[in-house]
């Protein structure tokens, strides 16, 4: 009998932590249905495209001082396999379109294209702090100045963020492949990128969870099973996404002209609907942890 209770005690653990996360996994999925998730991940998907290309040209403007146009288009091609071939090449193509313009309007079009871009980007953080702030199933008291100001500085701050990704993935391959010549040590900060990446992503999406809902509980240990479940997923998301539209999608064959615009949006839903799910996660693994002190009480 004192066998048999020792392998009782030493197997129920692990049998229920596997059954509290399947009901974890069960909950969120009924969370992601019930709520209007969808439609607020398509918002994102809008305004996320309507802020794209004038934060490209926005970029394109500012590196254009300093860099050649063959070292921006080296940087482009290095986003092959995390944006799809289809609007790679259309940013490809916008590249040349701006690069061929006179330098003398810089100034003017550099202001008009920042401010789309934040308006357009704000628009899109703000639709997706709500959806994150519904999984929590807490109203959003915060006033309606108090919600233009947290989009505008988290928009801000991935802005930033969208810039240290595009360093890691772009700028330096691209900054080597310019000059060969600076040591054999570059193959190692080639191989780094990707886990300082990793961490980037996670410590960037940890943060958004912690401050960008309005929610009462903001303890740290229910923000990082969530961000770090949600970035491994969006990569894994970005490369089959990237393979089935280069070799099974037939997007310019059904949409034509339409086709770029028809893949960035699904990318951008995507990549939002992933965000929430990451999120619902946290709350799910939350209330179950809760639920069950409740009992032990």
């Amino acid at each position: 009998m004192t066998e048999t209770f020792a392998n009782a005690t030493t197997t129920s653990p692990p049998k229920t932590h596997r059954h509290r996360w399947r009901k974890v996994i069960w909950r969120t999925v009924q969370a992601m249905t019930r709520m209007d998730t969808s439609m607020r991940c398509a918002g994102v998907a809008y305004f996320g495209f309507l802020s794209l290309f004038p934060a490209v040209t926005s970029a394109v403007l500012l590196l254009g001082l300093f860099a050649k146009p063959t070292f921006l288009a080296d940087m482009v091609d290095r986003l092959d396999g995390i944006v799809p071939e289809v609007a790679r090449q259309t940013l490809a193509d916008q590249l040349v379109a701006l690069l061929d313009q006179p330098r003398a309007g810089l100034g003017i079009g550099l202001a008009i294209s920042l401010l789309i871009a934040a308006w357009s980007a704000s628009r899109g953080v703000a639709a997706l702090m709500y959806a994150t702030s519904r999984t929590h199933a807490e109203p959003d008291k915060r006033n309606f100045l108090a919600a233009i100001a947290m989009s505008v500085w988290v928009t801000f701050l991935a802005g930033i963020g969208m810039i240290l990704v595009l360093t890691l993935v772009a700028l330096i391959p691209a900054y080597f492949a310019a000059f060969p010549w600076l040591g054999h040590g570059q193959a190692l900060v080639l191989w780094l990128r990707w886990p300082i990446l990793l961490g980037l992503g996670v410590l960037g999406l940890a943060a958004f969870y912690r401050f960008a809902p309005d929610r009462r509980s903001k303890r740290a240990k229910w923000i990082w099973p969530g961000a770090s479940i949600a970035v491994l997923l969006w990569l894994l998301v970005c490369l089959a996404f990237s393979f089935y539209v280069e070799r099974l999608g037939q997007f310019e064959a059904t949409f034509g002209s339409l086709a770029t615009a028809i893949v960035l949006l699904l990318w951008m839903y995507n990549s939002a609907l992933i965000v929430v799910l990451g999120a619902t996660i946290n709350a799910e693994l939350q209330r179950e942890t809760e639920a069950r002190q409740a009992l032990l009480r």
